[in-house]
C-alpha cells in the first residue's frame, strides 16, 4: 500500500488523498453522556464552524474532483446544524458529480423542508448516504440522545427518505434500549431505512460496570451497558497490528476549526492534550493559515505523526491496532470496527 507520508517533498501530497473525513461544525443540540463534547468546557466555550467561503478556500475544485469520498461527521457537532451544508453539499456534487458523501447525525434539527432538500442531493448519487443516530424508540431514545425530540426526529427522517435518498438506522445498544432492538428494526424497515445496524459502543472501559456522569443540573447519574450475551464485545477488544486508518483510506481529516489532522481520533486527543510536538506551532495545521500541501509536506507534521506511531500509549495504539474499538453487527454479524475499515468501500457500495 501506498504510504502517503513517505512521499518525497517534491511530490504533491494531495494528489495521492481519496476521502477527506470534514466537522464541518462543532455544535450539536444533543448533550449525549458519553460524547467527549458534553460538559467539555475546551470545546463549548470555544464553538466554531467550517462556512462556505472556508470550505472552498480549503477543498478548491480541483482538490474535490479527485476526491472519491467526502465524509460529514466529526468529534464534537451533527453536521446537519451548520449553516451552509446544503450550499457544501451543492459545491460538492457540481465538481465531482459521482463522489461518494456520508453524513451522521442524531436527526433532531432543522424541519422537514430542509431534509427534502438535503435528501434530494443525497439522492443525486446512489452509493451516498446518510447516517441516522437513533438509540431506541420513543420511550428511550432520549435517555442517550438527551435533547433529541422523538416526533421531530421521525418527521425529518421521513422527509429525508421519500426523496429516494439513502438511510441507515444505527443504535447503540445500552440497558435501557436493548429489549427495543428487534421492534426498532421493525420500524426502520417500515419506515425505508436502507439498513439497520447495531453499534456497540466500547466507551464503557469496564463493560460490566455503568458510565457515571452528571447532567445540566450537576446532579450524578449513571448509564449502564448491555448485559445480553450477543452485545459482550470484551473478547474483540485486544491489540493486534497497528493498521493506521488514514494510510488505509488515503484520508485526512479537518475539524470545525479549519485543523487538518490524519484522523478524527488524532483530532479528539490533541484536544486533550497540550503536550503534542505539533502544538508548538499553532499554525502549522491551520488551513486558515496555509494549504493541504503545505501542510502534509512539513516535517512537523510528518515528525509528530511518526512520534505517535512509536508511542505505544498513543491514540493510534488504542484505536489503530483494535485495542479499544466499537464492534459493528449487521444481519447478526459482528465486524470490529478494525476489521470493517479494510472493507468499508466495498460495503457502503452494496
Amino acid at each position: 500500500m501506498l504510504d502517503i507520508w513517505a512521499i518525497p517533498m517534491y511530490n504533491n501530497i494531495m494528489d495521492q488523498i481519496d476521502s477527506v473525513h470534514v466537522e464541518i461544525t462543532s455544535r450539536c443540540n444533543a448533550k449525549c453522556p458519553m460524547c467527549s463534547r458534553t460538559n467539555n468546557p475546551i470545546i463549548l466555550n470555544n464553538q466554531s464552524e467550517i462556512t462556505y467561503a472556508n470550505f472552498v478556500k480549503f477543498f478548491p475544485p480541483s482538490f474535490v474532483a479527485q476526491l472519491k469520498k467526502i465524509k460529514f461527521c466529526g468529534n464534537y457537532g451533527d453536521p446537519a446544524i451548520a449553516h451552509d451544508l446544503l450550499a457544501v453539499h451543492e459545491y460538492i456534487l457540481e465538481h465531482n458529480p459521482n463522489i461518494q458523501i456520508t453524513m451522521s447525525t442524531n436527526g433532531g434539527v432543522r424541519n422537514t423542508e430542509f431534509w427534502t432538500k438535503l435528501g434530494k442531493l443525497y439522492n443525486k448519487t446512489q452509493h451516498s448516504f446518510v447516517e441516522w443516530h437513533i438509540d431506541g424508540l420513543e420511550d428511550t431514545n432520549h435517555i442517550y440522545r438527551v435533547g433529541v425530540k422523538w416526533s421531530k426526529l421521525i418527521d425529518n427522517a421521513r422527509a429525508f427518505i421519500d426523496t429516494g435518498a439513502n438511510a441507515k438506522w444505527f443504535y447503540i445498544p445500552f440497558f435501557h434500549n436493548e429489549h427495543q432492538v428487534e421492534e426498532a428494526e421493525a420500524l426502520a424497515k417500515e419506515m425505508g431505512f436502507r439498513d439497520f445496524v447495531l453499534k456497540i459502543s466500547a466507551r464503557f472501559r469496564d463493560f460490566k460496570k455503568a458510565y457515571q456522569y452528571k447532567d445540566e443540573n450537576n446532579n450524578i447519574k449513571k448509564i449502564y451497558p448491555p448485559t445480553a450475551d450477543r452485545f459482550n464485545i470484551e473478547h474483540m477488544q485486544h491489540q493486534g497490528e497497528l493498521i493506521c486508518l488514514h494510510k488505509q483510506r488515503k484520508e485526512i481529516y479537518v475539524d470545525s476549526w479549519g485543523r487538518l489532522f490524519p484522523c478524527c481520533w488524532t483530532a479528539s486527543s490533541f484536544n486533550k492534550q497540550n503536550n503534542w510536538l505539533i502544538s508548538h506551532d499553532k499554525y502549522a495545521i491551520s488551513l486558515h493559515q496555509r494549504d493541504i500541501f503545505e501542510i502534509l509536506n512539513d516535517s512537523v507534521f510528518q515528525n509528530w505523526l511518526e512520534t505517535m506511531y512509536k508511542n505505544d500509549k498513543s491514540i493510534c495504539h488504542q484505536r489503530c491496532t483494535g485495542s479499544q474499538v466499537h464492534v459493528i453487527e449487521a444481519n447478526g454479524v459482528k465486524i470490529p470496527q478494525k476489521t470493517l475499515w479494510h472493507y468499508k468501500e466495498e460495503i457502503d457500495n452494496e
